[in-house]
């Protein structure tokens, strides 16, 4: 009796879900689980160790694959084999995101609103866990960069309104994310304590990122089902728990604002109509007043895929894309003029001993450290990392949701 490798895997994978489910199920219980020895959980844990060390080289197949791709492409119209062998490949893959009918009677993906509610929910809750009597007895202040905005906070409370608004747009920070400051400073200002308005921000901030993930994938892919397991993903991705433990409160206010902005584009894209380039200018400005780097960043993904796109869509993304990016680099000029805040551009200046011969020669152990160290390790994720590089084996360009996410 031949034993199918399909039969293999789905068993497999079905073990493999049964001890997560019990793991999570540990963790959300008894958070400490985690640290038991012997538990599911700390298993886990000691799995998700034992992986980092392959996580270099998938990030670098990961962020290289479109090279691959490219030479891959050339090579097949000289190879009938080759192209047999990649056609195959991509539709294995391909395969596997088809919903079978066990996903298509999941009752939950029926009421994908219903599971946006629980997703947001969770994502509240989680932004009050480290704040429960169990965990923090004492209600010491969560985050590394907390306490900073915390003091920032109080230094807009000790201003009169224009003053503060100023101290937001120069001094505190050098003006780089005065949106955040002053939302955290509206809420004091309505009689909240400063520590109270910071520490609970990612009460607030944790639902919107589970809200603005089913808008970007709603509107990308135009299915509610997915846009729903997004949301809930989202509410426990590592976003959320090291913008807790981290306190990085600005950059995840500005992946909120990126995934409406990204999200606005492709209405823009589908519609053409050329109002929706205001509320896209106000989203890109908004980015630009949280987190300059974040808005660099995806602005250059959203040329790319605006270059990326078919003839009669080309010219009018790239034209819209170049607005976007022309306005905030006057917006962010005339911010250092009026404030005498630091500009992206000067502050990029500073960055120059990062690059260069030098770095190249120590990249890989440089990759090795920023996985395995930063964040205590968050980032070697060799399983997300892994998965995240098959994906692109199947990425097709003429689909704007995968090639956004591909830019």
């Amino acid at each position: 009796m031949r034993l199918r490798i399909g039969f293999v895997v789905d068993d497999a994978l079905a073990l493999l879900t049964i001890f997560e489910t019990i793991a999570l199920g540990q963790l959300v219980l008894y958070p400490f689980s985690l640290y038991t020895s012997g538990s599911f959980a700390w298993y886990q844990a000691q799995m998700f160790r034992g992986l980092v060390p392959l996580s270099p080289i998938l990030l670098v197949l990961l962020l290289y694959a479109w090279l691959a791709r490219l030479v891959l492409t050339g090579a097949r119209k000289h190879s009938t084999r080759l192209d047999r062998f990649s056609r195959a490949l991509s539709e294995k893959v391909r395969d596997l995101d088809k919903p079978n009918s066990s996903q298509a009677k999941f009752i939950l993906l029926h009421h994908p609103r219903l599971l946006l509610i629980v997703a947001m929910t969770a994502a509240a809750l989680l932004g009050l866990l480290p704040y429960s009597p169990g965990l923090n007895p004492n209600g010491n202040i969560v985050g590394t960069d907390t306490p900073v905005y915390i003091e920032w906070t109080r230094q807009m409370l000790a201003r009169p309104l224009p003053q503060a608004i100023s101290y937001a747009f120069s001094e505190a920070d050098r003006g780089f994310r005065p949106l955040p400051l002053i939302l955290l400073y509206s809420i004091a200002s309505l009689g909240v304590k400063p520590e109270q308005a910071v520490g609970f921000f990612p009460v607030i901030l944790g639902p919107l990122l589970s809200l603005s993930s089913f808008v970007f994938v709603k509107t990308g892919s135009e299915d509610s089902g997915a846009a729903a397991i997004a949301a809930l993903v989202a509410s426990f991705s590592f976003d959320l728990t090291v913008g807790i433990w981290a306190g990085y409160l600005a950059n995840w206010l500005a992946m909120i604002i990126a995934l409406f902005l990204l999200a606005s584009f492709f209405i823009f894209e589908k519609s053409k109509r050329k109002t929706i380039l205001v509320p896209l200018i106000l989203l890109s400005l908004a980015l630009l007043l949280t987190h300059p780097w974040t808005w660099a960043l995806i602005l250059a993904a959203t040329l790319v895929f605006a270059l990326s796109r078919s003839r009669d869509k080309r010219k009018l993304l790239t034209i819209s894309t170049l607005v976007l990016i022309v306005g905030g680099i006057i917006v962010d000029f005339a911010k250092n003029q009026v404030a005498g805040s630091t500009t992206l551009a000067t502050d990029l200046g500073t960055k120059s001993p990062v690059f260069g011969i030098s770095q190249f020669l120590i990249f890989w152990p440089n990759l090795a450290g920023a996985l395995a160290v930063f964040y205590d390790g968050l980032l070697g994720n060799a399983l997300l990392i892994g998965l995240s590089a098959l994906c692109l084996v199947t990425i097709r360009f003429h689909d704007k949701m995968e090639a956004m996410l591909a830019c």
